[in-house]
């Protein structure tokens, strides 16, 4: 983008699958291309009755990573984020929210910018919906939805950046310098074709020389870095047309359209709040020595 009177303004939040042999609290095996819902066990269908057990593997990678990112590893403690969707069976995912596992890392980019990463906490991801019929896979106009619970409880490492990246190019840097420490550390093989590496791009704009942080909107369904500085590059396009029609974003989650180059409404953005975080009565808080 070569608008000298705008500024855009970029976080990212990345989701890496970590290369454990089983789930984060299950037996279950966490394993990519077998047969829909194969790798399976009570504890990650959410069955009643079932407890879950946290996989010391997963802890490791984690805070071997944390360490690669120069954070702090800290003492933290799982909490349960509520919302109601069917690829999670339980209306709950278990995550990190107030004390995540490593905090306050940074990562330099190879043109010297230093982004500053704010967290990186430990969770369990949802089973994966396939949409049939209507636009581009999306919900919206589907003739029918499938749903495979082979990735649900996967360990997933949460790594989530400060807004210090100002452009599509340097969010890409990013995005590609975090995944070769990834893939180095063997943490996870970072595979964006496969989704174990998955990008969300926060992106806002502000008037040049300005330090005020605007409406920010959250672009998914990125799926390779090329299609990410695309997404950053439109969005960005998008709310600076926005302003100078007198008009503003609304804080929303957008998806992507590789067909059409576009960004889309998929639903207004959450909150914190909207979730009802509490911590996780069936783990206990996770004490790294």
């Amino acid at each position: 983008m070569t608008d000298t009177t705008w500024e855009t303004v970029v976080g990212l939040e990345v989701h890496v699958e970590l290369a454990t042999k089983t789930k984060l609290f299950s037996p279950a095996p966490n394993r990519f291309g077998d047969e829909p819902n194969t790798n399976v066990s009570p504890v990650c269908l959410g069955l009643p009755g079932v407890l879950p057990v946290l996989n010391r593997k997963a802890v490791e990678l984690a805070i071997k990573l944390g360490l690669a990112l120069e954070c702090t590893v800290q003492p933290s403690v799982f909490a349960r984020k509520n919302y109601f969707y069917p690829d999670m069976t339980k209306n709950f995912q278990t995550s990190q929210y107030d004390r995540p596992i490593c905090v306050d890392g940074r990562l330099e980019l190879p043109d010297g910018t230093m982004v500053r990463i704010e967290r990186a906490h430990l969770e369990e991801d949802a089973g994966k919906s396939t949409h049939v019929g209507g636009d581009a896979g999306r919900v919206t106009g589907a003739d029918y939805s499938k749903i495979d619970y082979n990735r649900a409880g996967v360990p997933l490492l949460e790594i989530v950046s400060h807004p210090d990246m100002r452009s599509a190019e340097q969010a890409r840097a990013y995005a590609e310098e975090l995944r070769a420490i990834l893939v180095a550390t063997g943490t996870s093989d970072a595979r964006l074709e496969e989704g174990s590496m998955r990008v969300d791009a926060n992106v806002s704009v502000r008037p040049a020389g300005s330090t005020e942080l605007r409406t920010r909107c959250e672009i998914k369904n990125v799926n390779s870095f090329r299609s990410l500085g695309r997404a950053i590059e439109y969005e960005a396009r998008r709310h600076i047309a926005l302003y100078e029609r007198g008009e503003a974003p609304v804080q929303e989650t957008r998806h992507w359209n590789e067909d059409d180059g576009r960004t889309h409404t998929l639903r207004t953005k959450e909150d914190s709040h909207d979730y009802r975080y509490f911590d996780e009565p069936d783990l206990v808080p996770l004490v790294p020595d």
